[in-house]
C-alpha cells in the first residue's frame, strides 16, 4: 500500500473533491489496485503450502479461468477509469461482457427456492436474469463506495461469511479466495479509515477495487446458491446470498427507481444514495458508516430469526422491503427536519449579527476565575470584557473557582456583576469519568457542576442577559442544555482538538499520550457539534480556522478575532546580555514540554559558549518536574504580579514550542516589551506578520535554536533591530481594540 500511495503522489492520481463528494482534500484513489495481486499471491502461497506439507492439491476447474477473465476485465476497466476516465456506456458494456461469463460456464441463478412460489427456472429465463443480477451487484458495490470504509466494510462482512460458508461445505479453494480478499480489505481499511491526508497515508479504493469486489461477490454468491457439481445448495443458500448484499442492492434499486420517477436517467449522478442521505440528516461520515453497518447486521439477524421460525422466503423479502422503505421515510423526515434546522440556524446567525449590537447585558461563563491574570486564557477573556465594557455593555461574570477566596473586588474593575460557584476536585473527577463513559470530552465533565447550572438559571431569571459568551469549549454544554444557541458566542480561542492531536504524538508517558488521543477525538466531536448548533465560534488564529474547516461540514459559524497586547510605552535599552526568559502558564503540557526541550537540548549548547547565561522560567503553577530544574543558571519564578518588570531586562525570549494551537501570547508579550524572540515555526505560523531575520528568528532544530540565541547575545545590533521591529509590529497590528472590533455586532 505505501508503494501505491507513492505512485499516486508522483503521478497525481487523486480523487478530487466536488459538490457530490464528501471529502474536501485531494486523496490517492488506487487503493483497490492491491486486491487482485494480493488475492493471487495469497491463494498461490496457500496452495503451495498445502501441496508441500500435506501432499494434496486443490482441484481447479478450467471454467474458473473464464471467471478469472471476468474479474480481470472489471478490475482493468475500473483501473483505466481511475487513471484516465471512461464513459459510462463503455464501462456498462464491459460489465455486460464480463457478466456473460457466468452463463457460458453454466453458472446461473436456476432456482429461487420458493420465492413467489418459483423453484427451478428454465435456461431462457435464468441466463438473462443472471447477467442482470451480476451487473446489479457490481454497480451497487461501486455506487455505495461514497464514504470512507463503506463498500469495503460491507464487502469484508460478505467475504468473511462466505469463508465460513464454503469451509462448512468443504469447498476449500473458495475459502482461500475469500480469506485472501478479506486480508486485502483489512489492510485497505486501515489506510482508508485511519490514514491521515496531511501525512499522506490516506487512500480511496477507486473503481478498480469496487468493480472487482462486486464481480467477485457475484461469483461467490451464485456459486453458493446455484446447482453445481461440487455441492448441492441448501434451501437457505439464496437467502444468505440475498441478505449479504441487501443494503447496497436495495439502495441502488431505490435510487434508480426514484430517478426514473423524476424523469431522470437511472444512472444520473446525484446525492440521493443512502450514505448521502444520512449525512444530510446531520450525521458525520463515521456515524453514517456505523449506521449502515449496524443496519446491515440487523437485517442479517432479522432474516436469520425469520428463517429459524420457518418463515417463507417470500415473506422475509417482503418484510425486508417494508422495513427498508420505512427506514428511508424516516431518514427523509430527518433530512427535512435538519434542513429546517439549518435554515433556522442561518436565520439566527443573521439575526444575531443584526441584533447583537442592541444587547445591553452580556453574561460571560468562565471555567476558572479570571483574577489573577496568570494565563493567556484569562488575559484574553479579560481584555475582551474590557473592550466590551468600553462599548457600553453591562457585563455579568459567572465563574467557577477553586480557592474559596476569589478576588471579586479586582474582577469588578472589569465586570459589573460577579457570581462565583466553588468547584470541588472530587466532583470534577467523577463528572469527567461519567462524560468519558458517555463519549463526551472529559474536560467538559471536569468543569460540569449542578450548582453552576442552577446559578446560571438564576441569573437568566434575575438579569435576563441579551447575550452569552462561553469562555472555552468546556463551558459550551451549559448553554446547549438551556437551548441558548441563538443568543450565544462560543469563545473557543484555540482548536483544542488540534492541540490534543499534537500532544498525543509528543514524547512522554505512554498512558498520557493515549488519554490525549482518546480525548482528542471526543473534543473534535464537541467542536463539530458547536460549529453546527451555535451561530458564532471564535478562534484566535487562521491556521486553527483552516484546520476546523477541514473537519466540519458547517464552518460558516467560525470567526477570527486574534489576540491583542498592551505595549510598553517605550523599549528599554539597558538589558542583561546573559538573561534568557520563557513566559507561559506552566500548568499546561505544551509549555512544560517547551521548557524541558530548552533545558535538555538547547541550553547546554549555549552554556558551552556562555557559561554565565541565566534562564528564567516565568509562569504560574509550575509542576514539580519544572521546579526541580532550578539551579545556579536556571530560575523558576512561579506566578509574578508584573510580567513586564520581570522580563524587560532580558536579552531574548525563547519559545521552542512543539505542541500548540492558536496565537501564543508568550510571543506577543515579549515583543510588546521590546524583547526579541527565538521561536519554532509551529507558533510563528499563527502570526502572519512574523518574518524571520526581520522581527524574530525562527528555527526548529535544537542546534539551530541555540545558534539563534547566541547570535542575538553576541550581536547587540541584531538584537536592537529585532527588538524594535517586533515592538512596532505588535504595536501596529495587535491592539486589543482592533482585534476585538466586531466581536459583538
Amino acid at each position: 500500500m505505501p508503494w501505491i500511495l507513492s505512485l499516486c503522489k508522483r503521478n497525481g492520481y487523486f480523487d478530487r473533491p466536488n459538490d457530490r463528494k464528501v471529502h474536501k482534500n485531494n486523496t490517492p484513489r488506487l487503493g483497490g489496485v492491491v486486491f487482485v495481486p494480493s488475492a493471487i499471491v495469497g491463494i498461490a502461497a496457500t496452495l503451495a503450502i498445502i501441496f508441500n506439507f500435506v501432499g494434496e492439491s486443490e482441484p481447479l476447474k478450467s471454467s474458473t479461468l473464464l471467471i478469472g477473465f471476468g474479474i480481470f476485465a472489471t478490475y482493468v476497466t475500473g483501473l483505466l477509469d481511475d487513471l484516465f476516465g471512461l464513459s459510462a456506456h463503455l464501462k456498462f458494456f464491459i460489465q455486460f461482457i464480463a457478466a456473460l461469463c457466468f452463463p457460458l460456464i453454466g453458472l446461473t441463478l436456476n432456482n429461487l427456492y420458493g420465492f413467489c412460489g418459483i423453484y427451478e427456472i428454465p435456461e431462457i429465463v435464468s441466463y438473462p436474469l443472471t447477467v442482470f443480477l451480476v451487473m446489479l451487484i457490481v454497480n451497487s458495490i461501486n455506487l455505495i463506495d461514497g464514504i470512507d470504509g463503506l463498500a469495503s466494510s460491507l464487502s469484508l462482512i460478505a467475504f468473511t461469511v462466505f469463508t465460513w460458508a464454503f469451509w462448512d461445505w468443504g469447498m476449500n479453494i473458495f475459502c482461500l479466495f475469500t480469506a485472501a480478499m478479506s486480508g486485502s480489505l483489512i489492510v485497505f481499511l486501515w489506510y482508508n479509515l485511519f490514514g491521515d491526508n496531511a501525512k499522506g497515508t490516506k487512500i480511496f479504493m477507486g473503481d478498480s477495487g469496487s468493480l472487482m469486489l462486486g464481480y467477485a461477490l457475484s461469483y461467490l454468491g451464485l456459486k453458493y446458491c446455484s446447482d453445481n457439481t461440487i455441492k448441492e445448495p441448501e434451501h437457505y443458500s439464496l437467502l444468505l446470498f440475498y441478505t449479504l448484499l441487501l443494503i447496497p442492492t436495495f439502495d441502488l434499486v431505490r435510487v434508480a427507481c426514484s430517478r426514473i420517477l423524476r424523469g431522470e436517467h437511472p444512472f444520473h449522478a446525484d446525492k440521493t444514495h443512502l450514505h448521502h442521505k444520512l449525512m444530510r440528516t446531520g450525521h458525520y461520515m463515521t456515524m453514517a458508516l456505523l449506521t449502515i453497518l449496524a443496519a446491515d447486521i440487523l437485517f442479517a439477524l432479522l432474516n436469520l430469526g425469520l428463517y429459524m421460525v420457518k418463515v417463507d422466503i417470500t415473506w422475509i423479502v417482503l418484510i425486508d422491503v417494508i422495513i427498508f422503505v420505512i427506514w428511508q421515510k424516516r431518514i427523509d423526515h430527518n433530512i427535512a427536519k435538519n434542513d429546517e434546522r439549518l435554515a433556522t440556524e442561518t436565520n439566527l446567525r443573521q439575526e444575531l449579527k443584526e441584533n447583537a449590537a442592541k444587547a445591553k447585558k452580556i453574561c460571560i461563563l468562565t471555567p476558572r476565575f479570571p483574577v489573577p491574570e496568570n494565563g493567556g486564557d484569562v488575559l484574553r477573556i479579560n481584555n475582551i470584557a474590557h473592550q466590551l465594557r468600553k462599548q457600553g455593555y453591562k457585563l455579568i461574570l459567572l465563574s467557577l473557582e477553586e480557592n474559596g477566596e476569589p478576588q471579586i473586588f479586582e474582577a469588578q474593575r472589569i465586570y459589573h456583576k460577579v457570581y462565583t460557584v466553588h468547584r470541588y476536585h472530587i466532583a470534577s473527577l467523577f463528572h469527567a469519568v461519567i462524560c468519558f463513559l458517555q463519549a463526551k470530552p472529559m474536560q467538559c465533565g471536569f468543569y460540569m457542576s449542578g450548582s453552576y447550572r442552577r446559578k446560571l438559571r438564576e441569573i437568566i431569571q434575575k438579569e435576563n442577559p441579551d447575550l452569552f459568551i462561553a469562555h472555552l469549549l468546556r463551558m459550551m454544554p451549559y448553554l446547549d442544555e438551556l437551548g441558548l444557541h441563538s443568543r450565544s458566542i462560543i469563545e473557543m480561542t484555540d482548536a483544542l482538538s488540534k492541540t490534543y492531536a499534537m500532544s498525543s504524538q509528543s514524547k512522554g508517558n505512554w498512558l498520557l499520550r493515549n488519554v490525549y488521543r482518546m480525548e482528542q477525538r471526543l473534543i473534535l466531536r464537541a467542536e463539530q457539534y458547536s460549529l453546527l448548533h451555535f451561530p458564532k465560534n471564535v478562534l484566535v488564529s487562521q491556521a486553527d480556522i483552516d484546520y476546523l474547516k477541514t473537519k466540519s461540514l458547517h464552518p460558516e459559524s467560525l470567526e477570527l478575532h486574534t489576540n491583542g497586547i498592551l505595549c510598553s510605552k517605550s523599549i528599554k535599552h539597558k538589558y542583561d546580555p546573559n538573561k534568557i526568559v520563557f513566559v507561559g502558564n506552566m500548568r499546561t503540557l505544551q509549555n512544560q514540554d517547551a521548557v524541558l526541550c530548552f533545558v535538555q537540548d538547547i541550553f547546554p549548547r549555549i552554556l558551552k559558549q556562555k557559561p554565565n547565561t541565566q534562564f528564567y522560567i516565568v509562569g504560574a503553577q509550575p509542576p514539580q518536574s519544572i521546579q526541580q530544574l532550578a539551579s545556579e543558571n536556571i530560575f523558576v519564578t512561579g506566578y509574578v504580579d508584573e510580567i513586564e518588570s520581570t522580563i524587560s531586562d532580558a536579552c531574548l525570549a525563547i519559545a521552542p514550542v512543539r505542541v500548540a494551537a492558536g496565537i501564543q501570547n508568550k510571543v506577543l508579550a515579549a515583543m510588546s516589551c521590546g524583547i526579541p524572540v527565538v521561536m519554532t515555526s509551529l507558533i510563528s505560523n499563527a502570526i502572519p506578520e512574523l518574518k524571520h531575520e526581520e522581527n524574530c528568528l525562527i528555527q526548529d532544530e535544537p542546534a539551530t535554536l541555540a545558534d539563534a540565541c547566541l547570535r542575538i547575545m553576541n550581536h547587540p545590533d541584531l538584537r536592537q533591530q529585532l527588538a524594535v521591529n517586533g515592538y512596532e509590529m505588535v504595536k501596529q497590528h495587535y491592539s486589543w481594540k482592533e482585534k476585538i472590533y466586531g466581536y459583538v455586532r
